[in-house]
């Protein structure tokens, strides 16, 4: 027999067991220490896996199959319990059922996982839902956009106290929304509203005019991090430094009619 053969059959011999995928579990994949790490599989094969063969599945591949496939209720306790582990690889998967779920339920219940995880790369299409959509999925999108740092569309939501003749529930929503994003019991009234935003800003010495870019910036992340600066839940206290006004109220008077006796 060829020597050179049978030196390169060996050698094929001898890698073929280093070339074989990891058997650890269904998902993982052996990284540089030769420890298993966590990689989300193929989600047409999560999708198209059988009941049967669903023990196969891990943990974060069988919340996404529930998630995707389950009922309203399955769906719903997928979304909790993703929400409450904050686990960062599932970030792509919320933006994914964000965009592709027509519940509307269903979709309130996401953004709220988007705004627990506090991922800057979220606030682009909460903006869009929050700017685009007058139902309450848009008001609890300027909710999810507070929580991660960006009040910039608060004013948006505060011109929905005005009752509307075609939808007469969104004012009573968006002042339940304005109350539990601010911690503060104010009446249903537009000016009073935008008063006390303006002097609790969640960002109040931002300086930077970004009228220019037709869009307000993005939150402050954390150095090396897409996540935000988490800031204080509850009733913002007022700037204990001065700053500049940048909003005037100037209210008209009719000078020429005598006043009320």
């Amino acid at each position: 027999m060829n020597p050179i053969r049978l030196f390169v059959a060996a050698a094929t011999l001898a890698l073929l067991p280093s070339c074989a995928p990891s058997t650890a579990y269904v998902g993982s994949a052996p990284d540089s220490s030769g420890k298993p790490k966590v990689v989300l599989g193929d989600r047409d094969r999560i999708l198209t896996t059988t009941p049967r063969d669903t023990a196969q599945l891990s943990d974060r591949e069988y919340l996404m199959r529930k998630a995707t496939l389950g009922s309203r209720a399955e769906r719903l306790e997928a979304l909790d319990v993703i929400q409450r582990s904050n686990d960062p690889a599932m970030f792509d998967f919320l933006m994914e059922r964000l965009k592709k779920e027509d519940d509307r339920f269903l979709q309130i219940r996401v953004m709220q996982a988007l705004s627990a995880a506090g991922d800057v790369r979220a606030v682009p299409t909460l903006r869009h839902i929050a700017r685009w959509d007058q139902t309450r999925v848009g008001i609890e999108a300027v909710g999810a956009l507070w929580d991660l740092g960006d009040d910039s569309y608060v004013p948006r939501l505060i011109m929905k106290l005005r009752v509307d003749e075609d939808f007469p529930e969104i004012a009573g929503i968006a002042h339940r929304e304005l109350v539990k994003m601010m911690a503060v019991d104010l009446p249903p009234d537009q000016r009073t509203w935008l008063n006390y935003y303006r002097a609790h800003r969640l960002a109040p010495y931002q300086q930077s005019n970004w009228f220019w870019q037709f869009q307000p910036p993005l939150p402050k992340t954390v150095a090396g991090t897409t996540k935000v600066v988490p800031h204080p839940k509850g009733q913002i206290p007022l700037p204990k430094e001065d700053v500049r006004i940048r909003h005037t109220n100037t209210t008209w008077v009719e000078f020429w009619k005598p006043d009320a006796p």
